[in-house]
């Protein structure tokens, strides 16, 4: 049987997941929207920026359709 304070902590973990993987998507797409009117070249930094996009996708997918399982 969990502790309820577990049960706390690991909704506030998912809440906290949800909220970065938000940032991740919007500040993501932002750099590399400006990145991409100034350069027209693929850099480093575009694939590292597309990274931190999917990230973001990956944490914001996880809350929503992954369970736990209890």
């Amino acid at each position: 049987m969990k502790e309820p304070e577990e049960d706390q902590n690991k909704n506030q973990r998912k809440t906290w997941d949800l909220l970065i993987g938000i940032s991740l998507i919007v500040f993501g797409c932002l750099r590399l929207y400006n990145q991409l009117q100034t350069d027209e070249s693929w850099t480093f930094r575009t694939w590292f920026m597309i990274s931190f996009i999917i990230y973001g996708g990956f944490l914001v997918y996880r809350h929503f359709f992954i369970r736990d399982k209890e």
